[in-house]
């Protein structure tokens, strides 16, 4: 907690995004009605709860960074959504909190410790309910030409090496538990972004944040710029795939 305070300007902004359809996808394979009860477990400013809040009765969102909290709480207000809000840890929710029909995790799965998070979400989910373990990245290879350069250069200058920390795989979270992996699926978008977006999303990073980076953030910001420069066309202009997933785990189906 706090690690994420110096982030917020940039987290909602600058972060790959979750687009309209991808949200539309989900809720058809999940046969939404608008009569569901959704929480979304590490909020961060509330991309996924507000993304899915048309599809549900009532949505909630979960963080334990309060600055983020506040950030979500002025997205749903600038959108006229109500959502509930509470700042606490996954593993520290309390008891009466739910059930729920679906329980979305973003960005998040690899702050959580898989016991307590599964044990959580034994309780949280109903029975016939559903965990939606979401992301959206750029999409390696030729669709990003800058992507390489872009993702060594974070990793080279992040004072914080914790690598494997980022790379939590969601069936191996959930390996001997309760839920199973039902679907995977992905909606893919081309848009145009700019260099000012890209140094925004290294700002947005909790391992290169400003608060990380300290009195280098500024060298940083230039080198960045100077090794994007050959990618970027008139006005600093790059072409970006990202490619946006989600996960569905579930309970088996009880035989009747």
């Amino acid at each position: 907690m706090g690690r994420f305070a110096s982030t917020v300007p940039y987290y909602q902004r600058f972060r790959p995004p979750y687009p309209p359809a991808f949200f539309r996808r989900v809720a058809r394979e999940l046969r939404l009605t608008g009569a569901q009860r959704l929480i979304d477990l590490g909020c961060g400013p509330g991309l996924l709860a507000l993304g899915f809040a048309p599809f549900v009765r009532s949505v909630a969102g979960v963080d334990p960074e309060p600055a983020m909290v506040a950030a979500a709480r002025d997205a749903a207000a600038a959108a006229g959504t109500a959502l509930r809000l509470v700042e606490s840890r996954v593993e520290d929710l309390p008891a009466g909190l739910g059930p729920f029909d679906v329980v979305t995790i973003g960005r998040a799965l690899h702050w959580m410790t898989p016991a307590p998070t599964i044990a959580l979400l034994d309780r949280l989910v109903r029975p016939k309910g559903a965990v939606v373990v979401c992301g959206a990245s750029p999409v390696e290879g030729a669709p990003n030409p800058w992507l390489a350069r872009y993702d060594e250069f974070r990793l080279r200058v992040a004072p914080e090496k914790n690598r494997g920390k980022y790379g939590v795989e969601a069936v191996a979270f959930f390996a001997g538990s309760a839920f199973a992996l039902k679907q995977t699926l992905g909606v893919r978008i081309r848009h145009q972004i700019s260099v000012d977006v890209l140094v925004g999303r290294l700002f947005s990073m909790s391992n290169t944040s400003p608060e990380m980076l300290g009195r280098r953030a500024g060298r940083v910001e230039a080198r960045l710029r100077a090794a994007l420069a050959p990618f970027a066309g008139p006005g600093g202009s790059l072409r970006e795939v990202v490619e946006a997933r989600a996960g569905i785990f579930a309970r088996p189906a009880r035989s009747a």
